[in-house]
């Protein structure tokens, strides 16, 4: 072999061993937490060629999608958002950081809804701007203004949702009122309006009912009626935006929930979750959707309360690998788990002390932020002893 051949071959055996490394760094970079992704990037000009790319941090939001990082964001009344462990079983939803939204008009503004590490945030007193925010990574995006909120009566949106569309690698934001319902493409920076609905929109759970994020749609539950002191789940609809035609669907309720059943809905283990029971019960079953099939996950007993109330109150947040089961009492202010082996509820965190109203929610941590033209924090977070990320 002549010297130019064996000086070329070594130049590409040399290329391939710095594409596999890459490939390597890049492979164990995604199964990282974002809280080491921001710190690796000022190690050297390489790493941070990797963390920034646009494909790596997509990457890495599927890989946290598949291994189920999570994190709980907690908003308080002050304005500050409380990021807690759900990793670690031991750590009793220990304080990972505290934050403020870096506009003001934002910091004691509503939690709307998340999906994929994105939190959908709604300007205090006001109901007609709206933030995209990331809170692990600290980058955001204000949507433009919609052109169809001009009339002072269409007021707060009954009902809020935010969902990724695959095939067009678009979020959209839905916003639901009594006569039409808005569409808003992050990719285009674009409103759309539909006036087409399933079924009457009447009474939707909260102020601005969070939609349920999970797959290519977002869900939402309407409301029950009382009739005769017993809840009427004939009048009780699930409703939800396929992502795909950009229209609202209604969903068949499950056989299993009966004339006097009373249900809410989230998202476990990135399924559809469906969680009550019969209204005098002092106990509840959680349903999981799998295959576009209801399926059972587990029973919960000795509730303090009439299932109906407890329903009413806690919120259904997250489930361990070990069945474990966070709840959040929206009057209370308590975050409680259920341990399923021993029947027993445990207060791990009580947040009534200095709030008067706090929103609890999960997130995913990804690095991932869409579209172009975004802004971002620069003020370091801190954790909770003081050190600096």
């Amino acid at each position: 072999m002549s010297k130019k051949k064996a000086q070329k071959r070594l130049d590409m055996e040399g290329d391939t061993s710095i594409n596999l490394a890459f490939e390597i760094i890049s492979f164990i970079f995604t199964r990282l937490p974002v809280k080491s992704l921001l710190r690796f990037q000022s190690v050297s000009k390489s790493w941070n060629a990797i963390l920034v790319e646009q494909k790596f941090k997509k990457a890495h939001r599927d890989q946290s999608k598949a291994l189920g990082r999570e994190k709980l964001m907690i908003q308080r009344i002050n304005g500050h958002f409380e990021l807690r462990d759900l990793e670690n079983r031991h750590s009793q939803l220990c304080l990972m950081e505290e934050q403020l939204f870096p506009l003001k008009r934002f910091q004691c503004g509503e939690i709307l809804c998340s999906c994929d590490g994105l939190v959908l945030l709604k300007a205090n007193n006001s109901d007609k701007e709206y933030v995209l925010w990331n809170p692990s990574t600290r980058e955001y995006r204000i949507l433009d203004s919609c052109p169809y909120l001009n009339n002072h009566e269409d007021g707060c949106p009954k009902a809020c949702g935010l969902c990724y569309d695959s095939n067009l690698d678009d979020y959209k934001v839905i916003l639901i009122y009594s006569l039409f319902y808005v569409v808003y493409s992050s990719s285009k920076s674009c409103w759309t309006k539909k006036t087409s609905f399933p079924c009457p929109i009447r009474i939707f759970n909260n102020r601005c009912s969070q939609g349920i994020s999970t797959g290519d749609s977002v869900f939402w539950s309407l409301n029950w009626c009382l009739i005769n002191q017993y809840v009427d789940s004939r009048t009780s609809t699930i409703i939800y935006f396929d992502v795909k035609s950009d229209v609202l669907k209604k969903l068949s309720l499950p056989e299993f929930i009966g004339v006097n059943g009373f249900f809410s809905l989230n998202t476990l283990k990135g399924r559809l979750s469906l969680y009550g029971g019969t209204y005098h019960d002092k106990e509840l079953d959680i349903w999981i959707m799998e295959q576009d099939e209801w399926k059972w996950l587990i029973n919960v007993c000795k509730l303090h309360d009439i299932c109906i109330k407890f329903v009413q109150d806690k919120k259904l947040l997250w489930c361990s690998e070990n069945g474990e089961i966070i709840f959040h009492g929206q009057w209370n202010q308590q975050l409680i788990i259920y341990y399923p082996k021993r029947k027993q509820f445990v207060t791990v965190a009580d947040m009534s002390k200095d709030s008067m109203y706090a929103m609890a929610l999960t997130c995913l941590d990804s690095s991932y932020f869409p579209g172009l033209n975004v802004k971002e924090e620069v003020t370091v977070p801190r954790l909770r002893d003081g050190a600096r990320i």
